[in-house]
């Protein structure tokens, strides 16, 4: 009996809103991370294989990290998993076989929609993040590091651009018809890059 060990994930970007997939083998995944990034810049997450398990960690379209744990004999077996976020029950993506991935995410729109009683101001949040959406699109969102890989963290009152690669982050205020209008404005969000050799002077006493 032959099994296929190859799989593919296929998740929704909270910030493009797009379908992004990526094919990975069950059998040759190790504890290297396989990072999961977006057409449009924005980190989606990692997977990695930790001895009989998979561990995968995901960004949820409101911003929050999503973690889970597949044990590998169970993949091999499934040839299509749906993952959702546990508490709030936010469809996530899909993993399975190439051929069923393809098929099902074909037959399946994927809709953002954010829970109104999340944010201080649900329209201008939303507003910001088709701003943000379009600036991804068109390549205007990067860091300045050398090997930018941008994640979106959404909160009630603002959305913070993090770097995965340094961690440098830039917040956008996203709780007035002010913060909308100036981020309207920009062009382009360049962040600032933060390694950790930079924080350590940062942190250096007074003399």
């Amino acid at each position: 009996m032959i099994l296929e060990s190859e799989r593919t994930i296929a998740l929704l970007c909270p910030a493009c809103q797009q379908i992004q997939k990526r094919k990975f083998s069950l059998f040759s995944i190790s504890r290297q991370s396989v990072h999961l990034l977006c057409r449009c810049g924005f980190s989606l997450g990692h997977l990695r294989g930790v001895g009989e398990n998979i561990e995968i960690d995901i960004l949820d379209i409101d911003g929050e990290r999503v973690y889970f744990t597949l044990r590998r004999n169970k993949l091999v077996k499934s040839n299509l998993i749906n993952m959702s976020s546990p508490e709030k029950g936010n469809e996530l993506g899909y993993l399975g076989t190439s051929e069923i991935i393809k098929e099902y995410v074909s037959k399946k729109a994927f809709q953002f929609e954010p829970t109104t009683g999340d944010f201080s101001d649900p329209i201008i949040m939303n507003n910001v993040l088709n701003i943000l959406q379009e600036l991804a699109k068109r390549h205007k969102i990067r860091c300045e590091c050398e090997q930018p890989s941008i994640g979106i963290d959404v909160y009630p009152k603002q959305v913070e651009l993090v770097c995965s690669s340094c961690n440098g982050m830039v917040r956008i205020s996203a709780n007035t018809q002010k913060d909308l209008d100036r981020l309207s404005q920009i062009e382009e969000i360049v962040i600032k890059p933060c390694f950790p050799q930079i924080k350590e002077r940062w942190l250096k006493p007074l003399p």
